[in-house]
């Protein structure tokens, strides 16, 4: 027995009943009224329950996804197969171009004929419903209309950008291979922002029913592309270790050794002051330990001992006891600046020719290596520090320990002069790094923060998951970003001076511009007219079964 009864006006036909078992979109309504008026072969409007709901609805997700995907995929893989990449590229966006080019032309004829071009998406998504798949974009849900949005950006993407990388390389014209690369710049960034981007918009558009809205969504959350700049990359950290290392043995192969007496004396002076600081051989037994050795005049001091004793104090540095970690930084910062500054008249024995120049190279990839150290270690910190800042996390702690360092007048001295304006500066942060900080704060990770997101939740589901998801992402890109301001801190330590900009932080923008474009309703569709004339062309391809069109249903 039906459950649902539809009365359906058809101009120039009649009204007519149309009962169904199931509840019908107005499309499908106005479909089975059409099939009474006998303009189609008709079926029974009644429609069969099906027994396997989860079969059911993993076919229609299985269609809808084909729907996005399909015309994206099969235009380049076509266009690829017969004509390269650039045949690809373009295969890749023919379904919007044509939806351009068919509303233009809509538009001219429209003062002359009421002879209309349908869309080439909808004749294409008219095709698909004939050979037997499921869920048409006009019988989606919302939400299954923004997924389809994403999918098919994540599929121009996939498909585009190899053939833009391809055309950077083999392009006929200089100005086509730089526009190639630009738009084929980082694509793990492009593969999640632009899809990000499509479905805002088109949850934009189910929420306004406005295009240009939709549009400038789109194109505002390609903004979330913006990155650090890409600087030159120095050698890593152990590559520098092994540097200094092999200029040492060079030195040991040529009989480099500190005159022991000089040595003990000038560490028995650079542990003096330790006292100060609080340091009790009892209370501290692996500083202990670490002062013996290096006062010590049994071994003799040539780079393997020295290596020996850094290694030893290190061990003292990542003590568990936070004081005793504190003594050991301190003591590593003396001892790495006696080593980087000695004189080399306390050196005992050598050809000074060679070792001049040996000891020269050895100290700088030596000191290079220990500043780089400093801010690799600040990053290993934040780790551990997480569950002291619950609310700000890894950042604070960054954050901390970076203005801890611009302020200590005795490691800062170790720096260059330029380097120690990076420093202060990467201590203020930017106004990227504020902004990102302060809506970070509002992220739902603490008691009142998650109380004031549930609440919001509670009586608007959607702005509230909304404003939980923008914070959540505000306080990890918070994160991020003062992570990747410590590792150009310690790039530029290993580099010796400032890094080269190889890449803007806006680098990504031109492509997923382009995409917004592309994966948008084109510009064209945006104007209200032709917008109009889109949709009643649909209907009148619903009401004429003899109107003729591009992919006519």
């Amino acid at each position: 027995m039906a459950k649902f009864t539809y009365e359906i006006a058809i101009p120039n036909s009649g009204t007519y009943e149309v009962e169904s078992d199931r509840e019908l979109t107005d499309a499908q309504a106005y479909k089975y009224a059409l099939q009474q008026a006998g303009q189609t072969t008709t079926t029974p409007p009644f429609v069969k329950e099906d027994t396997s709901p989860m079969l059911s609805a993993f076919k229609r997700g299985t269609d809808i996804s084909l729907r996005a995907v399909a015309p994206t995929a099969v235009g380049a893989s076509v266009g690829g197969y017969f004509g390269g990449a650039p045949a690809a590229l373009a295969g890749s966006v023919l379904v919007p171009a044509a939806d351009v080019v068919g509303s233009v032309a809509n538009l001219a004829m429209s003062p002359f004929t009421d002879y209309r071009l349908i869309p080439t998406s909808q004749g294409l998504q008219n095709l698909m419903t004939r050979v037997g798949l499921t869920a048409p974009p006009e019988e989606q849900t919302a939400p299954e209309r923004v997924v389809s949005a994403g999918l098919e950006t994540m599929t121009g993407v996939g498909k585009q950008v190899p053939a833009l990388a391809k055309l950077a390389t083999t392009g006929t014209t200089q100005g086509g291979r730089e526009l190639a690369g630009r738009l084929a710049t980082d694509p793990a960034t492009q593969a999640v922002v632009a899809p990000t981007a499509s479905m805002a918009g088109q949850g934009v558009y189910e929420l306004t029913n406005n295009p240009i809205a939709s549009f400038l969504t789109t194109l505002g959350t390609s903004l979330l592309g913006i990155k650090r700049p890409k600087t030159q990359q120095a050698v890593s950290e152990e590559a520098m270790g092994k540097i200094a290392q092999e200029r040492y043995d060079v030195l040991d192969q040529i009989g480099f050794k500190f005159k022991t007496p000089e040595f003990v004396a000038d560490m028995k002076n650079v542990t003096a002051n330790l006292r100060a600081e609080g340091y009790t051989p009892k209370a501290y037994p692996k500083i202990a330990g670490a002062i013996e050795e290096l006062t010590s005049s049994t071994q003799p001091k040539d780079w393997t001992e020295l290596q020996a004793l850094r290694k030893i104090i290190r061990g003292a540095q990542k003590s568990i006891d936070p004081e005793e970690k504190r003594l050991g930084s301190i003591l590593l910062d003396r001892f790495d600046n006696y080593l980087m500054k000695v004189d080399q008249t306390k050196v005992e024995s050598g050809d000074t020719k060679v070792m001049s120049k040996t000891w020269a190279e050895a100290r700088d990839a030596y000191s290079k290596m220990k500043k780089s150290e400093i801010f690799t270690d600040m990053l290993e910190e934040a780790k551990l520090d997480k569950s002291k800042f619950t609310q700000s996390g890894a950042e604070n702690s960054m954050a901390t320990q970076l203005r801890q360092l611009a302020k200590n007048d005795k490691r800062m001295a170790m720096f260059t002069s330029e380097e120690r304006d990076a420093i202060r500066k990467a201590a203020e942060g930017d106004n990227a790094q504020y902004l990102l900080k302060f809506f970070g704060k509002f992220a739902p990770t603490g008691v009142i923060t998650g109380g004031v997101a549930g609440g919001i939740t509670y009586h608007d589901p959607f702005t509230g998951a909304v404003i939980a998801a923008a914070t959540l992402a505000s306080k990890a890109g918070a994160t991020k970003y003062r992570m990747g301001t410590i590792e150009e801190l310690a790039n530029q330590m290993r580099t010796g001076s400032k890094p080269v900009v190889t890449g803007t932080a806006t680098r990504v923008l031109p492509a997923l511009g382009t995409q917004a474009v592309i994966q948008s309703p084109s510009l064209f569709n945006q104007m209200p007219a032709i917008d109009i004339l889109r949709e009643r062309r649909i209907r009148e391809m619903q009401q004429s079964p003899t109107a003729r069109g591009l992919f006519t249903q």
